[in-house]
């Protein structure tokens, strides 16, 4: 993928809520629509619709799959769709297809959506289907192993390695709560921050990790309308620019996982899309961090070169990461601040990155805002995809 290839013109969100009065479809069109509108383009100027998996649904992902949306919404130019899935990642492919089909002339202008309705699941899938995900079933699944197993277990080696107290951790609740408590679409939107010795006082879920530290299912969705960056600086409107990209690819299982390969990958991802945008580490001016789950985030502080190795918990109980620290980080408080919609989680997150270089994010406007660092990972972390996106086209 080259860079400067494409651009956000248009965004559309909900927010995040427990309703199941809220069907997948009524998310879908407010969504699309509001993106279509704030684009400034018409429903007919859109030529093809990718959507992000809807993940655990699999009604609405054949209904998706099979086409349905552009004829819902009435797109009546539009040549193409397609449901990508690659997990936390897939909103990134999503807009690297959006990319192709730019460059190859199939569509001018490109929906990305997602939407994930959690509350109407019942209970029992909800566990099936979170016990299974990312775990390897022959090896893994029959032995007890679940994607909260998991995070626990990276994040006792975690600890281990680096002194990291359970304080410091507690502290990436409070400091993304932070965030996601000015955030409109939020679910923690105005509720009170806990401090890190709230969290740890709730009851202890998988040691080391405590309920606050685990995350909210929730239901939600959104929508971007992507053109070529040569269109878009045409408009003549605040749009985000996408300046550069790199990928690594860890492993499916993470009990085969070489945490070393890790960290080295997600410190050279970021090294090379930075380094393809023409900028250096000290213009970034947000740091916004898909990870999903709290206890990967001093990993990617270190990993950044943001923090020493052994202090990115200690710059998160320091605030420094949080709402008026010195750096900001995940200004929508990645899903331990938003509530988890499944792959919709990094939609969301480009969604704010967009947003925030368009000027749009209100009380959590970082001033000035120029280049966003952005990163989404597959699965249960079987890759990472960085991307700088900026606001301007260099």
């Amino acid at each position: 993928m080259g860079a400067n290839k494409i651009a956000i013109i248009g965004i559309g969100e909900v927010p995040t809520r427990t309703m199941p009065e809220r069907s997948r479809w009524d998310i879908i069109y407010d969504t699309c629509m509001e993106a279509v509108r704030d684009s400034g383009l018409s429903k007919n100027d859109i030529g093809a619709v990718i959507s992000t998996s809807p993940q655990a649904q699999p009604q609405l992902t054949a209904e998706l799959a099979f086409g349905k949306l552009p004829e819902e919404l009435g797109l009546e130019n539009c040549k193409d769709t397609c449901v990508v899935n690659a997990g936390g990642a897939g909103t990134s492919n999503c807009l690297r297809l959006a990319e192709q089909y730019i460059a190859s002339g199939v569509a001018d202008a490109v929906l990305v959506h997602h939407v994930t309705v959690h509350s109407t699941i019942p209970v029992p899938d909800l566990i099936a289907f979170f016990a299974k995900a990312g775990v390897d079933l022959q090896w893994e699944y029959p032995f007890g192993s679940t994607y909260n197993i998991i995070m626990g277990l990276m994040a006792n080696r975690y600890m281990h390695e680096t002194g990291c107290t359970p304080l410091q951790m507690a502290s990436v609740v409070t400091a993304l709560r932070s965030w996601a408590s000015r955030d409109p679409h939020s679910i923690f939107y105005g509720k009170a921050v806990p401090s890190p010795e709230k969290v740890l006082e709730s009851s202890l879920l998988n040691t080391p990790l405590h309920k606050r530290e685990s995350n909210i299912l929730a239901d939600g969705g959104c929508a971007m309308v992507v053109v070529s960056a040569e269109r878009a600086k045409k408009m003549g409107k605040p749009a985000a620019y996408k300046l550069g990209e790199s990928v690594r690819y860890f492993s499916a299982t993470p009990m085969m996982r070489n945490m070393e390969k890790m960290v080295y990958g997600l410190r050279d991802t970021a090294k090379e899309a930075i380094a393809q945008a023409g900028i250096t580490s000290s213009d970034v001016d947000i740091w916004n961090v898909y990870l999903a789950y709290p206890l990967a985030h001093p990993i990617m502080a270190e990993a950044l070169e943001i923090a020493p190795f052994g202090q990115g918990g200690q710059y998160f109980l320091e605030g420094r990461m949080s709402f008026g620290g010195d750096i900001p980080w995940s200004t929508i408080g990645d899903a331990p601040g938003r509530g988890h919609t499944g792959s919709g989680v990094s939609a969301a997150v480009y969604v704010e990155t967009a947003r925030q270089l368009m000027g749009k994010a209100g009380e959590r406007q970082v001033p000035d805002c120029a280049y966003v660092y952005q990163n989404t990972s597959g699965g249960s972390g079987f890759n990472n995809i960085a991307t700088i996106w900026g606001r301007d086209p260099k």
